[in-house]
């Protein structure tokens, strides 16, 4: 499946919310639910969750799904599916780039958030997936041509990784599964 590439500041702005990047997260996770449904399990109020979710589907990431409702009260939502992907250098405004860095900076935030929720749970995993799990940092001395060249092979090596997990998910097999939240890094410094 294609990336979809963001360029609108607009569209990219619909992610600039935390609770939004949750809701975005559970239905990509957990698959269709109900607002009343994600509001109970992000523990957020019901009126604020469907505010977000029309904001979600304004800017593209999630889509009413009214197949599911059983009745016409109920509103079912699903994330729309396929990867997306953006580059600050795709937001050469002023206004583009604060909200390029306030996506970015939430996005940070939460995934060092779920590093430590994991750490937190740790022991209530097994051994077998305790062991799986890594961290895992290094170094190195690159050109912008080898990070460029590193980072698309690791980027190959996730979609392959991605399009075995899809296989497994339309045909459930025996073994254990549960969601993997992979995420890495890869940027110049100076020490």
């Amino acid at each position: 499946m294609e990336m979809r590439r963001i360029t609108d500041p607009q569209v990219l702005k619909g992610l600039a919310q935390p609770i939004r990047q949750k809701l975005y997260r559970l239905l990509v996770q957990a698959g269709p639910a109900t607002g009343a449904t994600l509001s109970k399990r992000l523990g957020t109020d019901p009126g604020q969750t469907s505010y977000h979710l029309r904001e979600l589907v304004k800017a593209g990431f999630v889509e009413d799904v009214p197949e599911l409702a059983r009745d016409r009260r109920e509103r079912w939502w699903r994330a729309v599916p396929g990867p997306h992907g953006w580059s600050s250098l795709d937001f050469p405004t002023p206004e583009g780039q604060a909200i390029a860095s306030a996506v970015k900076a939430q996005t940070v935030i939460d995934e060092f958030e779920r590093v430590r929720a994991y750490e937190q749970s740790r022991d209530t995993w097994t051994e077998q997936w305790q062991a799986a799990a890594m961290s895992s940092d290094t170094f190195l001395r690159l050109t912008p041509a080898e990070l460029a060249e590193l980072t698309g092979e690791l980027h190959e090596l996730v979609v392959r990784w991605k399009q075995r997990s899809n296989e497994h998910a339309a045909a459930p097999d025996a073994e254990p599964r549960e969601h993997v939240f992979l995420f890495f890094h890869a940027f110049p410094e100076r020490p």
